[in-house]
């Protein structure tokens, strides 16, 4: 066997055969989202702003809100410019949701964050509705990327350091 014939045979050998079956993976994953499964992820998404909005100390539901929230404005951006000032609003009443259990220990919304969660919620049903499972799971996946890349800058943010009395005050 001479080299050529011996470099063709490890050639061949390393080249990964082809899923004969991966064409029917990418077609399901161009159908719209089956409607069960679009129903349960809404109904948990609506029973985690209920629990959030009824004064909550479980941070299961925030984490539920905030992730969906968050795959919300890459896909509305993915869309159209009207379906992101919903999602960005609703992001910024999860926000403020945060600041009022950190002063009271609860889960809460002001009257504006109640209205801007549900708009934001009915704005992210349709996109479930409307989107098929590769564009939700194309969204997650840069709504990830964004939130490692925060929190690689704030890790690169140096501490301030405190100011130095002075011997005079």
């Amino acid at each position: 066997m001479n080299r050529a014939q011996r470099r063709a045979t490890h050639r061949r050998m390393s080249t990964p055969t082809p899923n004969p079956t991966t064409w029917a993976a990418v077609i399901a994953a161009c159908h719209p989202m089956d409607e069960s499964l679009g129903d349960d992820i809404l109904t948990k998404l609506h029973s985690a702003f209920d629990d959030l909005r009824k004064g909550s100390t479980d941070d299961d539901p925030f984490d539920r809100l905030a992730a969906a929230i968050n795959v919300g404005i890459v896909r509305a951006e993915q869309i159209d410019e009207l379906c992101v000032g919903p999602m960005l609003s609703a992001r910024d009443a999860l926000i403020r949701c945060d600041e009022i259990r950190g002063k009271h220990g609860r889960y809460g919304f002001d009257g504006l964050g109640l209205q801007a969660m549900a708009a934001g919620l009915e704005v992210y049903e349709e996109m479930v509705r409307k989107s098929t499972p590769q564009q939700m799971r194309e969204a997650m996946t840069v709504s990830i990327a964004r939130m490692h890349q925060q929190e690689a800058a704030a890790r690169a943010r140096p501490t301030p350091s405190p100011v130095p009395q002075s011997p005079n005050a």
